[in-house]
Formats: structure tokens, sequence, C-alpha cells
């Protein structure tokens, strides 16, 4: 499956110099002629939240040096990973589900109406 445009490969192809990958496979590139033109081929899906630090500051900055930083210089440090929001492994809090239930069950005991 293809992630990106095959416009945007045959340019890469073409008009770009590949500076580096990252370790999720995402390749990063910069035009021949004009530097300061940057650009990414994504690997899997096109999420530019899962790029690391490293590489969106390289992307964003006008300076074309690469700032070489280890990714992990800290063992407190743990690894990026993308926004969960919305999905079935968001963070929820401990005791929250158990309350929303609760209360869901509670309104459906006081709601109910039964003619006898």
């Amino acid at each position: 499956m293809i992630t990106n445009n095959i416009g945007t490969i045959l340019y890469s192809f073409f008009k770009g110099k590949k500076i580096g990958q990252d370790k999720a496979g995402n390749k990063f590139y910069v035009h021949k002629k004009n530097k300061n033109k940057k650009w990414v081929l994504y690997k899997y899906n096109i999420d530019p939240t899962s790029l690391t630090v490293k590489w969106q500051v390289w992307l964003t900055n006008k300076n074309n040096e690469l700032l070489v930083n280890e990714e992990n210089s800290f063992k407190w440090q743990k690894n990026k990973q993308p926004n969960l929001t919305g999905t079935i492994n968001s963070y929820h809090p401990k005791g929250n589900i158990d309350k929303r239930n609760k209360n869901i069950m509670k309104e459906n005991k006081n709601s109910i109406w039964d003619p006898e």
C-alpha cells in the first residue's frame, strides 16, 4: 500500500536529497537547490504527531543543521506515543468509569415508570 502521493514520491526522487530516516521508517528530504524546502515521506500512516522532536525541529527550523541528540538522554524519559483521545485506549481515571456506570444505572432505576 502506498501511503504517500505518487507525485510526492517522484518529486522526492528527482528534486530531493535524502537527509535521514527515523526509527519508524519515515524519510526526510530537502530540495537540492532550495535548502529551505523540506518534507517527509511517511512509512505507514501520515501523522505529523508521530515524528520525534528532533525531526520536528529540523522540519520547522530555517537552520538546515540536524541537531544530534539522543532520543532518550535520561532513563526517566519515555518514548513518544500518539494521542489516543477518542479511542478505546484513551486514558480513563480508575474511579471515573465506575462512577459513570453507577450514575447511568441510578438514572435508569429512577426514570423507569411502570403502571400497576
